[in-house]
């Protein structure tokens, strides 16, 4: 029997739908992969996910991209000290008309050296020279230094490996009361603290680097009043502390730091430490093999701990017993790792930041992570 025009065509829409929906849902069965079998998802702590700010456009390839996190945020800054004049009279006293209630200065986020030029240093006398200049610089180097001892950087400097084996020996940074500082791809193996941040210190950037040594010394420090600093996409191995922040003298108001896409392999501890640290940020990081513990909350201060993969590490985020902070934990993945011990509440931080799908943090960290 021959179908009539109009029930073989709803005949057809009928079929093609059918296949559109088999085709939907053999979609969907690719989709997002499910967590490893045994594996433990930091339970939703409740309201504090309401506030989650939403999502950015994702990062820019390093070293030059956008950065993340507190580095990027403006700050306020204290107005200028009025210059005196050749006989020593302020220049407000000369001047009736002038305002004496100068403005406060805002500064935009981290650009590093980006407004001045361009150079390359070939030895440990050049690298010096250039990143103790007042002037903007992007320093470019390449191969090994022996620094010899400590290096200090200076306010609105890039400092950049470009080639890889990129390697500092022998020393650390030291970034001491400067502004603007950005350190990209970098191979720092360190008898001591490989990079200080300090002395108020504020908008640094580390990117996509590696650090390994350190003996008693973390291998990054931010105290001091250093405030607005970013640590991105680095590779902690081979040491027993990582990230220290903050200490027991600190002032309030400073130390806020954002932690995110970092590999800690096998680092015993300080995944960050904080003390006293006003907002600390650590997501998308991840942890294997940290026999000690993986973050750790003193002195009060205030530590978000979420979207991180915690791997063999018995201790993924606690407090300190005598001392404690806040810490809010949430959307973590723990294998062969404890459940963390949340403590208050923690704000969110005025910055919006894209967070991964933790089930993918390993492989996405292991993949960038580090210096070329």
């Amino acid at each position: 029997m021959r179908l009539r025009p109009l029930p073989a065509a709803c005949l057809a829409v009928l079929l093609c739908v059918a296949l559109s929906s088999c085709s939907r849902q053999e979609e969907d069965a690719d989709g997002t992969p499910e967590p490893p079998v045994g594996a433990a998802v930091d339970p939703d702590p409740g309201e504090a996910d309401e506030s989650s700010p939403p999502p950015e456009t994702a990062e820019e390839e390093r070293p030059f991209g956008t950065p993340v996190g507190w580095a990027s945020q403006p700050l306020a800054l204290p107005a200028p000290e009025d210059e005196e004049t050749e006989d020593g009279a302020d220049e407000d006293a000369v001047d009736e008309d002038t305002d004496t209630e100068d403005a406060p200065v805002e500064h935009p986020g981290v650009t590093g050296g980006e407004a001045g030029e361009t150079v390359t240093a070939t030895d440990v006398e050049q690298l010096t020279a250039y990143l103790e200049a007042e002037e903007p610089l992007v320093v470019e180097v390449e191969g090994d230094f022996d620094l010899d001892g400590t290096v200090r950087v200076a306010s609105d400097k890039t400092l950049v490996g470009m080639g890889e084996g990129t390697e500092f020996t022998g020393g650390g940074l030291l970034v001491d009361g400067a502004e603007n500082v950005v350190l990209a791809n970098l191979g720092m193996v360190s008898e001591g603290p490989a990079v200080e941040i300090r002395g108020g210190a504020h908008h640094v950037w580390v990117d996509g680097s590696t650090f390994s040594g350190g003996e008693d010394d973390s291998l990054i420090t931010v105290a001091d009043g250093a405030d607005h600093v970013t640590l991105s996409w680095n590779h902690f191995t081979d040491a027993e502390s990582a990230v220290t922040i903050g200490g027991g003298d600190e002032e309030p108001g400073a130390l806020r730091v954002t932690v995110h896409h970092n590999f800690f392999d096998g680092t015993s501890e300080r995944h960050p430490r904080a003390h006293n640290a006003e907002h600390v940020h650590v997501f998308n990081n991840y942890f294997r093999a940290n026999p000690e513990y993986g973050v750790r909350s003193a002195h009060g201060s205030q530590v978000l701990v979420e979207g991180n993969y915690f791997e063999n590490t018995p201790v993924s985020v606690s407090t300190e017993s005598e001392e404690p902070g806040n810490v809010v934990t949430r959307d973590n993945l723990l294998v062969d790792s404890d459940q963390p011990e949340p403590r208050g509440t923690v704000p969110d931080p005025p910055y919006a930041y894209e967070l991964d799908d933790t089930v993918n943090v390993p492989e996405l960290v292991m993949g960038r992570a580090g210096s070329d």
